[in-house]
């Protein structure tokens, strides 16, 4: 007898566990509906974003007398969540499409000049001027930031503008960006 009873019990709590179980999944999945819907996006069990993509790069060696319109390839990766960012090419490629945000800062020499632009998909987003020949005794630099709205596969990189890459310093150098 004892049996039978323990068996019903067990029974009745397997029921229970199993329905308590189906109510919490009905209302999670109603729950994440209405998030989505109003814009929130989903994140994985420790909290963190499962889709991270940031890159922070330095200049490898210093740069000099690059041609026109030369890709400057900032070759010193110190951070690349998504592996965006092409240290050979020095080319980020969106794994994803978004809103982008790029920094990128050159230091050059007294006498020397190493301007630059932003560039998506072989487009002008912005410039940049590190001039060190305009009196200043110093050294010089320059540092700009875009926003870029990007599409999967689009390509942004830095280049030099025209023919004024004549020097930039490595370590000092440096390009980041991340999904916004």
């Amino acid at each position: 007898m004892l049996r039978t009873t323990l068996l019903v019990v067990y029974i009745l709590l397997e029921v229970r566990v199993k329905q308590a179980s189906q109510d919490f999944i009905d209302k999670y999945n109603k729950y994440n509906t209405v998030c989505k819907g109003m814009g929130y996006q989903t994140r994985n069990c420790s909290g963190k974003d499962k889709d991270n993509i940031a890159f922070h790069a330095r200049l490898l060696r210093a740069q000099g007398n690059l041609g026109n319109y030369a890709v400057v390839v900032f070759g010193k990766v110190t951070q690349n969540s998504g592996n965006a960012y092409n240290a050979n090419t020095g080319k980020f490629i969106a794994p994803e499409d978004g809103l982008y945000f790029f920094l990128w800062t050159i230091l050059t020499r007294d006498g020397k000049i190493f301007n630059t632009q932003i560039v998506l998909n072989g487009n002008i987003f912005g410039y940049n001027n590190a001039d060190g020949v305009s009196g200043n005794s110093n050294l010089a630099s320059g540092s700009s930031s875009a926003v870029i709205k990007m599409k999967k596969k689009d390509e942004v990189w830095i280049r030099t503008h025209g023919k004024d890459g004549k020097y930039a310093y490595a370590e000092w150098s440096s390009f980041t960006g991340f999904k916004l």
